[in-house]
């Protein structure tokens, strides 16, 4: 969840590591906070996004960053960026005297080889370099990127893995998946730590942006299951996590400061089956509109996520600039309506097989109810946690839910509907898609490309190409004043927190 420097802590019992009037150093601060996943590799070539972002970019630098006041892409280990004028070249100018720990500068060298080596390795970066020709260094500070065409994603993705910078001289060597030589404001710990539990992180002095950085020890403490996550945080045992929003009043107001974020992602149904000919009914806009008739968002947020989210009918980050508030009244709850559309469409008892996940459980039975009362089936086949992006990538089922974070309205946009999208993996387009996608994919400046963002989002939207079903929401608890960044969207990081003072 950026380069605005976090606010004096006020910590109880702590303070900043000075000397006291006697001439003793100050207990070190500490800041132990509880994250839902850790991360699957520590390697640039296979950084995931999401919460294992807290561990990974506390060690590696990204280029850019996110101000956690606004959401804007802000310099980070990158001080300037600048297309030319068709976007196929961006030049990135390095800040000067920025090292690794071991003192190694951070220089254009470092990022043509950590970026080179991502563009040749497998994994979950790699697709975001596809329209990369050539990374070259054209001075000690400054890297040029190249491109067949213009990519709207790019540059925010600077922010996250595609950003990562490794340390040259080690990339290949084992450690840098669990102990990599970064750039980042801490470094690793790796007595104290315990590979997918527990992370301990103690602060660089020499960081080029060490006055931003408070924190002298950073712990991550790695808890999927939220009630754990929830004693520790009542027990003292971390200092900060996110607290489901039906728990969130078991705290008292008094030993917390609550920080709540209504939309940091999406629950949705992708329609898959709307590419390649194997679904009809997919096909139908009828029944596309009926089953967006068939939910009950507002009672699926007041009682599933117990009023921790938004109804919504888009895909879109609610706090950007493309999300449309006129298109909330596009589907109202109307199940006789979308009944009415099936029979119309002559699909009334159609069943379709939709991969049962560990993200789809909690919800499966009101989506299942939500197809009947419009007159169609669900058959959940049960698919294991490690396949559950293999199972939506694999064509052979024409939904899918999902639930989806935000990182950027460009990759929102190109994820759901785009050729190639994650959400479109069998490739559905039309006239109108493509013309849309040809003018963003043309249109350097953002704020340009806003109008036709927001055209691809009404035209979207009225097409039922998805089923947005709710913005899900975050509360983080925090004691002593701490603080998160309620801005949706933001990457994960020590600089989400604010101390108060």
């Amino acid at each position: 969840m950026a380069a605005a420097a976090l606010a004096a802590l006020a910590l109880a019992g702590c303070g900043a590591s000075e000397p006291d009037d006697g001439g003793a150093a100050a207990d070190p601060v500490e800041l132990t906070i509880a994250a839902q996943s850790g991360p699957n590799s520590l390697d640039p070539a296979e950084l995931a996004n999401g919460q294992q972002m807290f561990v990974w970019t506390s060690i590696l630098d990204t280029l850019l960053a996110r101000d956690p006041e606004t959401g804007d892409l802000v310099p980070h280990a990158a001080e300037a960026w600048e297309y030319d004028a068709d976007g196929t070249v961006l030049t990135l100018t390095l800040r000067d005297g920025m090292t690794f720990s071991d003192g190694t500068p951070v220089d254009a060298d470092a990022v043509v080889a950590t970026m080179n080596r991502t563009r040749a390795t497998p994994g979950p970066v790699q697709p975001k370099f596809d329209q990369v020709t050539e990374i070259v260094k054209t001075g000690d500070l400054e890297v040029e990127v190249r491109f067949e065409r213009f990519d709207p994603q790019f540059v925010p993705n600077l922010a996250y893995g595609v950003g990562a910078i490794g340390h040259p001289e080690t990339l290949d060597d084992a450690r840098t998946s669990t102990d990599p030589i970064g750039s980042g404001p801490f470094t690793l710990d790796v007595d104290d730590t315990v590979d997918g539990t527990t992370y301990v992180f103690e602060r660089r002095d020499d960081y080029w942006d060490a006055d931003a950085i408070e924190v002298d020890v950073f712990t991550v403490r790695v808890m999927q299951d939220p009630t754990a996550a929830f004693n520790a945080l009542q027990t003292g045992e971390v200092d900060a996590a996110g607290v489901q929003a039906q728990l969130v009043g078991q705290l008292p107001e008094s030993d917390f400061t609550f920080s709540t974020t209504d939309a940091t992602g999406v629950l949705l149904l992708d329609f898959i089956g709307r590419g390649g000919d194997d679904w009809p009914a997919l096909q139908d806009q009828r029944v596309r509109q009926a089953l967006n008739l068939a939910f009950d968002r507002d009672g699926i947020v007041d009682g599933l996520l117990a009023g921790g989210g938004m109804s919504t009918v888009q895909v879109f980050n609610p706090d950007g600039a493309v999300y449309d508030e006129s298109l909330e009244g596009t589907y109202p709850y109307d199940p006789e309506r979308g009944r009415e559309l099936v029979e119309e469409a002559g699909f009334a008892g159609e069943t379709f097989e939709i991969p049962s996940t560990y993200l789809s459980t909690a919800f499966e039975p009101t989506i299942s109810q939500a197809f009947e009362d419009v007159g169609l089936n669900v058959e959940w086949v049960s698919v294991p946690p490690q396949q559950v992006q293999s199972a939506a990538q694999s064509g052979e089922y024409g939904i899918v839910f999902q639930v989806s974070g935000f990182s950027s309205e460009s990759e929102e946009a190109f994820s759901r509907y785009a050729v190639g999208g994650y959400g479109n993996p069998l490739n559905h387009t039309d006239p109108t898609l493509d013309g849309l996608f040809e003018t963003v994919n043309t249109t350097v400046e953002f704020d340009d490309a806003v109008p036709a963002y927001r055209e691809l989002n009404a035209y979207a939207t009225e097409q039922a190409f998805v089923v947005p079903i709710a913005y899900t929401g975050s509360t983080w608890a925090g004691r002593d004043g701490i603080e998160v960044s309620t801005v949706g969207g933001l990457p994960p990081t020590i600089r989400s927190f604010d101390f108060g003072g």
